[in-house]
């Protein structure tokens, strides 16, 4: 993906004008050296990259650079701007990410600008999943797609209902293996799963697209009111540095350096679902993490432990650890 990357880089430069490392590397969610390589690399690639120390410093283009690359298609500035993956395109029929690669994009020709400017507007990728799903159907997708596009009234069923509704389709939203439909219904905009659509037609009645509404604010703030619905377990291991993967990433997860008195160890702050769940992840770490609270939680991973041990004394088999 790396050199996808690139593009949006050069793109973002260029619409944007100077921009930190820091800024970059959040809107491409990557780290900062990932970025700080990229840009190294490109400038002695003999691209006209170049950094600006000190107070509202970064990086920028030279001015006067443009390349315009008539060859590209809709669908390839797309991949760029959206900045998503090839199974996402396909599920959008817009899968043709390889050629794209190929080339250096800082300007689009103007008959695909507006189909640019729509992904940005209308798709957004949110990579990570709520779990390890299987894929959704996405049957209805591109229908929802073309009421989005052109901006009509789109009648569906969805879920159990029994009767149909008439939704004007304000984005889609890519989550993990799912997609949402978001979708104003009335005055305010809904979510909508698109496997969960059972029938949808285009009408031929437009409708007029909130002139103040950001898609990736309402997603954000969606995600916000679903988590803080979700039940929680309040945990806190100390993990030892080396298994510290296994919470990296993970939503809510907090990750402070133990007491002087633990050297090589983390402390890790983290909401799971049940104690369970607690149980569990920390057994699968064995001797790499220790529970500090709650003291509920230590007591059952001690009582697992030791039926762990007695089950395994009863099997006639050799230790290989013993002489």
């Amino acid at each position: 993906m790396r050199a996808e990357r690139l593009l949006r880089i050069l793109l973002l430069l260029q619409s944007r004008g100077r921009l930190t490392v820091s800024e970059l590397a959040r809107r491409l969610e990557v780290s900062p050296r990932t970025v700080q390589r990229d840009l190294e690399a490109m400038s002695l690639a003999g691209v006209p990259v170049y950094p600006t120390r000190g107070r509202g410093g970064g990086w920028s283009l030279l001015p006067d650079f443009r390349t315009r690359l008539f060859g590209l298609t809709a669908a390839e500035a797309m991949s760029i701007f959206v900045g998503t993956t090839t199974q996402v395109l396909t599920d959008l029929g817009l899968g043709e990410t390889d050629r794209a690669y190929d080339k250096l994009l800082t300007a689009l020709p103007s008959g695909i600008r507006r189909e640019a400017g729509f992904a940005l507007q209308r798709v957004l990728i949110d990579r990570p999943g709520w779990d390890e799903e299987p894929t959704d159907d996405v049957g209805w997708l591109t229908v929802c797609r073309q009421a989005l596009w052109e901006e009509r009234l789109m009648i569906m069923k969805y879920g159990s209902g029994r009767s149909k509704i008439t939704v004007g389709p304000l984005g889609l939203v890519a989550k993990g293996h799912a997609w949402y439909l978001v979708a104003r219904r009335g005055a305010e905009p809904r979510t909508y799963r698109v496997s969960r659509i059972l029938s949808a037609e285009v009408t031929a009645q437009s409708f007029d697209r909130p002139a103040n509404f950001d898609l990736a604010d309402y997603w954000a703030e969606s995600v916000r009111r679903t988590r803080a619905q979700w039940p929680s377990y309040p945990v806190v291991f100390r993990v030892r540095d080396a298994a510290l993967a296994r919470f990296r990433g993970r939503p809510g997860a907090r990750i402070t350096p133990a007491a002087a008195e633990h050297p090589g160890w983390s402390r890790v702050e983290i909401d799971l679902e049940n104690p369970g769940e607690a149980r569990s992840v920390a057994l699968a770490l064995a001797g790499a993490a220790v529970v500090e609270e709650p003291a509920e939680l230590r007591h059952q991973v001690r009582l697992a432990a030791e039926e762990v041990l007695q089950l395994h004394d009863q099997i006639n088999v050799p230790d290989p650890g013993r002489t």
